[in-house]
């Protein structure tokens, strides 16, 4: 067991570890039983060369049989992947995010800095201070946010902060980079330096995105395994991106909203249902 490697995606190999697995499984609401039992069982059945997808497929399965609100709550990394090839559905999704937490957020238009017009995804205010927010949506997690994604977004702020002394374009005090990976090393050291808001799925250690998620259970629609693409475009034109948002609805509510027929809707809103209610301390 301890000498099977595992193929990680972006094809280099590591051994398996057991405890990453009992992490990730633990994160999703599984109690110390429950892990341990899902991650013996993929213990017993790996093999030499099994992918890191593999491996999630099988602890996936095997939480749906014990819970779907389980299985939906780790299936979340999948289920930002799955908003939008262009990442404006990420950027509506991280905007009511921050605005669950009190911030006032809006998607600006093209604001003019010193030198050139910037497309800014997100401007976000709280306690008096405003912050531009760049998104960066990663459709693998193997690609990180480099050096150069980080300098050019600095480069921006900067920009922005000489046009607001020109009266260009309102005050921004910070900058922010909020994606579904990982920032490379030097990112990180280049953010601590300049002061820069960095938020990945791993980085800050004492609260990156996955915490800032699961704290108030603003789980995206799309971590729903009943929910089908052709159901998420409509949706999406209805503006509803969390399931705090669906099951405000009721059945006929949403049938008005979406143009879904009750029966495509019926699990869809049962399980939103599910998720939302679990509770892992129970």
């Amino acid at each position: 067991m301890a000498h099977i490697k595992v193929k990680k995606s972006n094809g280099e190999y590591e051994f398996l570890n057991l405890g990453k697995i009992i992490n990730a499984l633990k994160r999703a609401g599984a109690s110390d039983k429950l892990a341990e039992k899902i991650t013996l069982a993929i213990a017993k059945t790996a093999w030499n060369g099994i992918t890191t997808r593999e491996i999630y497929k099988i602890a996936k399965r095997k939480l749906k049989q014990t819970s779907p609100a389980l299985a939906a709550r780790y299936s979340l990394r999948d289920a930002i992947f799955k908003l939008g090839p262009a990442g404006f559905e990420f950027e509506k999704y991280i905007m009511l995010l921050f605005r669950a937490y009190g911030y006032k957020t809006y998607l600006p238009e093209i604001m003019e800095g010193k030198c050139i017009t910037h497309e800014v995804d997100i401007i976000a205010e709280k306690n008096g201070k405003r912050i531009m927010m760049e998104c960066k949506l990663r459709h693998s997690t193997n690609i990180n946010i480099d050096i150069k994604d980080t300098m050019s977004t600095w480069a921006r702020f900067m920009d922005l902060r000489d046009g607001a002394r020109l009266g260009k374009c309102p005050l921004i005090d910070e900058c922010w980079i909020v994606t579904n990976s990982r920032f490379s090393y030097d990112s990180e050291k280049y953010g601590k330096c300049k002061k820069m808001g960095l938020l990945s799925w791993n980085h800050p250690q004492e609260k990156p995105l996955t915490l800032w998620i699961d704290n108030k259970k603003l789980y995206p629609i799309t971590v729903l395994g009943s929910l089908k693409k052709i159901h998420l475009k409509e949706f999406s034109r209805a503006e509803i991106l969390l399931l705090q948002d669906m099951i405000k609805y009721d059945i006929v509510e949403l049938v008005e909203k979406t143009r879904l027929s009750k029966r495509d809707l019926s699990p869809i809103l049962e399980e939103a249902k599910e998720v939302l209610k679990f509770n892992p301390k129970n």
